[in-house]
Formats: C-alpha cells, sequence, structure tokens
C-alpha cells in the first residue's frame, strides 16, 4: 500500500458550502496534486458530529486517501457539524432498541441520503472530480447512509462501510429490512468491514450472506479485535487504517 505523500502535501482542506434539500450544508475538500480529473472518495461521518463540534473536516483519513492519488470530500449531512437543519436528536428521540427510534431513525436516514445526494451532485459540478468515478464511505452511521445512498445511484462507482448498523441490528427490524434491500439491489462493488469487537458482527455478516446469495460483487472483512472496549471496536473504521489500509486501498483501486 502507497503511503508516500506528495512533495508540498497540504492538509488543510478547502471549506465548502453547498445547497441540500432542506439548507444550506458545509464540507471539506482535499485535493492532492497531480493529474486531473480526480476520482473522490466522500467519506460520511457517523452521528458523534454534534453540531459546534471542534473536529470538523476528518483530516487522518483524508491524508491518507490523498497519499493515494484520491479527491476526499467530508461533508456535514443537515443538522450535524457545521450544516443547518434539525440536528439529529430533535429528530430521533426515542429510545435505542424503541419501536419508535427503528420509525424515526429510517424516516431520518431517508432525509440524510438526500444530503449525501446533494454532497455527490456538488462535486460532479467541479472540473477537479471525474464525475465517473465517485465513491461512497463511511464509519457507522457514516456506513449506513454511504449503503442507502449507493443503492439509490447507480452512477456511483463503488461503496464502503465501516460498522454500519452494528449498534442498531438486532432490535430494529425496519432499519435492517431497509440495509438488507439495498445491500442486494445496488449495482457497485461494496466493502463493508467491522472489528471483531463492535458492538455487533450481524450487522456485516448478515449483509455479506445476503450479498452473496444474489450474486453481488463484494468484499466482506472482520478485522481483529481494536482497542479494549466495544466502543473502540466501533470506531474502527475511524483510527484503524493502519489495519484496513491495504485492503481498502486494492478494492478502490478494483473498482474507481
Amino acid at each position: 500500500m502507497k503511503r508516500d505523500l506528495p512533495s508540498g502535501a497540504s492538509f488543510a482542506p478547502e471549506e465548502i458550502e453547498f445547497h441540500g434539500p432542506d439548507g444550506v450544508l458545509t464540507g471539506y475538500l482535499y485535493l492532492p496534486k497531480g493529474r486531473r480529473p480526480l476520482a473522490c472518495i466522500v467519506n460520511n461521518h457517523g452521528s458523534d458530529l454534534h453540531p459546534g463540534s471542534r473536529q470538523v473536516s476528518c483530516p487522518q483519513i483524508a491524508a491518507l486517501m490523498t497519499s493515494w492519488g484520491y479527491g476526499f470530500f467530508f461533508p456535514h449531512r443537515r443538522g450535524y457539524g457545521r450544516s443547518s437543519g434539525t440536528p439529529l436528536k430533535q429528530a430521533v428521540w426515542a429510545p435505542l432498541g424503541s419501536k419508535e427510534y427503528d420509525e424515526q431513525i429510517t424516516e431520518r436516514l431517508d432525509e440524510e441520503c438526500e444530503d449525501l445526494q446533494a454532497a455527490v451532485a456538488y462535486l460532479r459540478g467541479r472540473a477537479e472530480i471525474d464525475p465517473n468515478r465517485i465513491a461512497l464511505s463511511g464509519v457507522s452511521r457514516g456506513g449506513i447512509v454511504s449503503l442507502l445512498a449507493a443503492s439509490l445511484d447507480p452512477t456511483v462507482a463503488c461503496c464502503a462501510s465501516f460498522s454500519g448498523g452494528a449498534r442498531q441490528w438486532s432490535s430494529h427490524p425496519k432499519l435492517r429490512a431497509k440495509m438488507r434491500r439495498a445491500a442486494t439491489t445496488m449495482a457497485q462493488p461494496f466493502f463493508l468491514a467491522q472489528a471483531g469487537n463492535d458492538f455487533d458482527l450481524a450487522a456485516s455478516k448478515d449483509l455479506a450472506g445476503a450479498l452473496r446469495a444474489a450474486g453481488k460483487t463484494f468484499t466482506h472483512r472482520v478485522y481483529p479485535a481494536w482497542g479494549a472496549t466495544e466502543s473502540e471496536g466501533h470506531g474502527f473504521g475511524s483510527t484503524g487504517s493502519l489495519v484496513w489500509g491495504p485492503d481498502l486501498h486494492a478494492f478502490l483501486a478494483s473498482s474507481l
């Protein structure tokens, strides 16, 4: 896996404002030097990007992706980080595990998919980006929305999900069915991964089984435990690039 950083590399992104269906959204775009137009990874945050957060642009993953020669876009969906809109806790107020949560989270994810589609549309208007070589990726909630959005847009080249649905899988049948339906209807290559000490390994294992039965192109990895707790394992997609990087790099190289 290539890790050499280009001469004069910068890890300060361009802050972008673009329009979603529910208001102005903010995103952070990293563009490595070199040949144009670029393939670009749209990386989608989890539910922990709270309004007013000081961590806004994901430079730790951007540095890796740009070292591979890809553009990297980190959009904030509605109500998260620096984007306008209803915050998650106001839209999904029911307790985790309840029927009401299942209803609320599936409705909210439909809205967040619209924001991600707006982010992809914005990128396709940038001269530096190849509109046919855009990938979606994400961790936790971002992994779910990446999967759902990819199933709605067959022109997206591929999709990667780390720990998508791990906290919700066992107790939320409506969301579980929605994710299975998206995985088995999407046309693109799909990379799904978890650490062995994530909250629930069934999230990726069940999806892998459904993908296999449907004859889809996919890569499934369950890596060794990451850290000492389930929470650390759940964050593997954000912090474990030294481990998963070679596999994702190979997947992107073959899919973009």
